[in-house]
């Protein structure tokens, strides 16, 4: 008998086992460690980067020094709206009419002339005008080397690895450069402004008549994703062209589908159409490829009790509920060949809190690349449910004036109804724990049944009927005597 059960027990684990080695093989069969292989573009430099995470999907030449031309203004503007008001009233100096080329990009500002801040970002962003870009680096600067200053400053703090502005409109400077891969951080920072965002997505803007100009002035966006002519990407939502015989082509482009929103950034393009073109191969890629999770919806509490993240607060706490979240900005990008379960998890706390509520970070990486994270957020108004054992409950009251004595043994009793609503840790899983052992009790005893007791009442059936049989047999010989 009991060898029996050592081995029924035997062949539950080892099914158990097989059944657990079978799934993890078929799991990892369905995902494959690759980074998707990106387009072949007419770019000499070109870069696609996811804003939320900043992970960069796609890479050619994304560190090579090139002219930028006017995607320069992206920092100008943004510079000029970090640091002055909308309704800031800009006043043209001589220098900003005729210190810049008369034939580059304009919109035929007057000396002397008066625009509002708002006007002029969107003369900046939208017509690319050269002579605004130089007037707003005066106002915000005080000097023009000033402002440049402020530029690479910015640029440094952004993580910006080979930028170097000479001047706040890319007209052409030896000296004037910087990268893909900077210009992505660039816009990836300027979008994240809601007042750049609304500039850069707009098609047409009009300025009234000014303290000079009579007449108003029709402001048309360059880029033709924007614009929506001749090229058209309907996920477009923002950026900036650019163009010397220099620099060739450039152009930033922002797109947007769904969750995710996406940065491309092409430098040192031969044609106008190959850059539409390269951009639009580049974004296709970048969304047909790659998928977003958001980190709050994945990372609930049930998946994460056990892990150091909740870890700390689960004797006091409720499992249906916790003071810590992750925010709602928090994203993982991921090939479509891979899932969120293949993305590696670290959790850190802070040492020194800065934001009382923000005490810790999640993060991911796949394939050694940081795919995305968010940060653990600590809700101090938080009112927990308790969880106490039954034995730590205080059923004592105050002894009213009257006592019901009806309903006195409900009150001090620990069977009563109240009792019975008292949170029971584990309550939840405690029936299921129970109906398992319950099934496999059941499956022995079966088994037993079949593997042991009907073989042995089937013997002793056999022996009995061989007893019977010899008996007649012996009886019939001792008649025939």
């Amino acid at each position: 008998m009991k060898r029996i059960l050592i081995t029924i027990f035997s062949l539950i684990i080892y099914l158990s086992s097989s059944i657990h080695v079978l799934a993890t093989s078929n799991a990892s069969n369905t995902t494959t460690n690759t980074w998707p292989e990106g387009p072949s573009v007419n770019a000499e430099t070109a870069i696609v980067m996811e804003a939320s995470t900043g992970l960069i999907l796609y890479e050619k030449n994304i560190h090579a020094k090139r002219y930028p031309a006017s995607i320069t203004k992206i920092m100008t503007a943004l510079i000029a709206i970090e640091n002055s008001s909308l309704n800031d009233i800009v006043t043209f100096s001589r220098d900003a009419v005729f210190k810049v080329d008369l034939k580059s990009s304009r919109i035929g500002i007057d000396v002397g002339e008066q625009l509002t801040m708002q006007q002029c970002l969107y003369g900046i962003l939208l017509e690319s005008a050269n002579e605004v870009s130089y007037a707003v680096a005066e106002h915000v600067g005080g000097t023009v080397d000033k402002f440049v200053e402020m530029m690479n400053d910015k640029a440094k703090s952004l993580g910006c690895l080979n930028t170097n502005f000479v001047n706040p409109h890319g007209l052409p400077d030896e000296n004037h450069v910087t990268t893909a891969y900077d210009m992505a951080l660039i816009t990836r920072a300027a979008m994240e402004n809601d007042t750049f965002r609304k500039i850069t997505g707009t098609r047409t803007y009009q300025i009234p008549p000014t303290n000079i100009q009579s007449e108003t002035r029709y402001l048309r966006n360059h880029h033709r994703f924007i614009l929506k002519q001749d090229y058209f990407y309907d996920d477009a939502i923002g950026g900036k062209t650019g163009y010397t015989n220099a620099a060739r082509y450039t152009l930033a482009t922002v797109a947007k589908r769904g969750d995710m929103e996406l940065i491309t950034v092409i430098m040192k393009v031969d044609t106008s159409a190959n850059q539409y073109r390269d951009t639009a191969k580049l974004l296709d890629f970048g969304f047909d490829n790659f998928s977003i999770y958001p980190i709050s919806d994945l990372v609930n509490i049930e998946e994460t009790q056990d892990s150091q993240l909740f870890t700390k607060f689960n004797p006091l706490l409720s499992k249906k509920e916790t003071p810590l979240k992750t925010d709602g900005n928090g994203y993982v990008v991921l090939p479509n060949t891979a899932s969120f379960e293949d993305a590696e998890k670290d959790v850190s706390f802070f040492d020194n809190i800065v934001d009382e509520s923000i005490i810790g970070t999640i993060s991911y990486t796949y394939m050694d690349k940081y795919v995305g994270g968010a940060n653990i957020i600590y809700n101090k108004d938080f009112s927990p449910d308790i969880v106490l054992d039954n034995s730590e409950i205080d059923y004592t009251k105050e002894e009213p004036e009257e006592i019901d004595y009806n309903i006195l043994d409900e009150v001090i009793t620990p069977n009563s109804n109240e009792n019975k609503d008292a949170p029971n840790p584990g309550s939840s899983i405690r029936p299921i724990i129970i109906g398992t052992i319950i099934g496999l009790i059941v499956i022995l005893i079966i088994l037993y049944i079949m593997l042991v007791e009907l073989p042995r009442i089937k013997r002793r059936r056999a022996y009995y009927q061989r007893r019977a049989n010899r008996r007649r047999y012996l009886d019939n010989d001792y008649l025939d005597l």
